[in-house]
């Protein structure tokens, strides 16, 4: 059986028509008698959800373009504290992808002020401030608040640095 990167299979096996209780339709479910409009509502909301949504939202198509540039830790890390999901697709409400899309958009900010700091002081800087946080790279970097701190030390080492000289 074929498994994904989470060790899940990637498809549900069938049962063969000889093992399906008789009177069970396709999808393992009794079949109904009778009509009923409840039961037509339902039908149609499965049968929209299966086709699944025409296009992503443009929130959606942002937050996914952010995936190269915060690194696959820091962009799965947001999506899973901020949403609750490993996809950003699986995001239904629109105030949520807002709430996802500006997190990211900050964690791009603060590596981008990270590559300014660091330019100024060199890596032996960033070296030392990641060992003191017990991280071996700044792409183990999952969340904002880490960021910050380590933005923050670079910055006051460059400071630092300016005033030295």
């Amino acid at each position: 059986m074929d498994l994904d990167d989470r060790r899940r299979p990637k498809a549900v096996p069938a049962l063969p028509a000889w093992a399906t209780p008789e009177g069970w339709g396709p999808g393992l479910r009794p079949q109904q008698r009778g009509d009923s409009p409840i039961r037509d509502l339902l039908a149609n909301a499965r049968a929209s959800t299966a086709r699944g949504p025409a296009e992503p939202s443009s929130l959606i198509l942002q937050i996914e373009a952010l995936a190269e540039p915060l690194g696959k830790r820091m962009y799965r890390g947001l999506l899973k504290r901020i949403a609750g999901v490993w996809n950003p697709r699986d995001i239904q409400d629109a105030g949520r992808q807002q709430q996802v899309l500006a997190h990211m958009e900050a964690a791009e900010r603060g590596f981008c002020r990270l590559d300014a700091a660091l330019e100024s002081v060199g890596p032996e800087a960033l070296s030392q401030i990641l060992r003191s946080l017990s991280l071996q790279s700044v792409d183990l970097v999952d969340n904002l608040q880490t960021l910050r701190e380590i933005v923050l030390a670079l910055e006051a080492a460059a400071q630092g640095e300016v005033v030295k000289q």
